[in-house]
């Protein structure tokens, strides 16, 4: 049996030490409504950071909003994995991702009611209501358990792909091609033991690639962890290129886009030591 992270009594007296702020929901819908002000101007990292303090804020006057537990989760992925490049901090921050995560799958009465005993069986009760909480946990817990290691990649990942599968059931078509592209990922860094296989991740980067040509982090991705072990040096300064002179896309996902093009044109600045 394999139990998720972080353990619910865990999960519960965080929750509780929330709720426990002197804050009330008048003041929670001000300080939402100026969280997602801020949540706008994500590419910059002290907006990201205040948004997620609000919002944080408005969590300790609604413990059971998962619109709220959502962008936690989101923001400190995004925050982790755009924004910081320490380790030690990165992993701080996909934990906390998980964290929020988790308290937003708890939302679920039958997925909590299984957490703790069967976690795989558990996941298979979420609904499409949950897949953006899903989503988010599922990537924050597989980028913390990388940076920890191939034991720790090992260890969770039956319940990460679990995770996957539930979204892909669910909404296959969730944000921009989350999912082929969490797949192209997989299979790229993955050991043959482990179900790694390079002809799959470029098939399945492809078609992230296809479904959603506006998301520019399918091409970073595709580059980083694809092109750089097939020690393809020319295609991926292309496709790296194509990123840098890409239209920013939909208002959705501009700073996302922002982002990808700043770590495309690092990733540009170190091809020399990556091949």
């Amino acid at each position: 049996m394999l139990k998720m992270f972080l353990t619910f009594s865990l999960l519960l007296n965080f929750s509780n030490a929330l709720a426990q702020k002197d804050f009330n929901p008048a003041e929670a819908k001000v300080m939402k409504a100026e969280a997602t002000r801020l949540w706008q101007k994500r590419d910059d990292q002290q907006s990201l950071e205040e948004s997620l303090s609000k919002f944080e804020h408005v969590l300790s006057a609604e413990p059971n909003n998962l619109e709220v537990l959502t962008y936690l989760t989101r923001g400190y992925f995004t925050l982790a994995e755009l924004h910081l490049t320490n380790e030690d901090l990165k992993k701080r921050n996909f934990e906390k991702a998980r964290t929020f995560g988790e308290m937003g799958m708890a939302l679920n009465p039958d997925y909590k009611k299984l957490a703790d005993k069967e976690i795989e069986e558990a996941i298979e009760k979420l609904t499409v209501r949950e897949v953006p909480v899903l989503f988010w946990t599922a990537a924050s817990l597989g980028k913390w358990a990388r940076l920890n290691g191939i034991m720790s990649s090992l260890k969770y990942k039956g319940v990460i792909l679990a995770m996957i599968k539930q979204v892909e059931k669910l909404k296959p078509d969730f944000y921009y091609g989350a999912v082929p592209r969490y797949w192209g990922g997989f299979y790229a860094v993955a050991p043959s033991i482990a179900g790694g296989d390079m002809k799959k991740s470029k098939k399945k980067f492809q078609e992230a690639m296809s479904v959603a040509p506006e998301y520019l982090g399918t091409k970073v991705l595709y580059a980083e962890l694809y092109l750089v072990k097939k020690e393809d040096k020319k295609e991926f300064k292309k496709q790296l290129s194509e990123v840098l002179i890409a239209p920013n896309g939909p208002q959705e996902i501009v700073p996302e886009n922002l982002l990808e093009k700043k770590k495309a044109e690092k990733l540009l600045e170190k091809a020399d030591d990556l091949f």
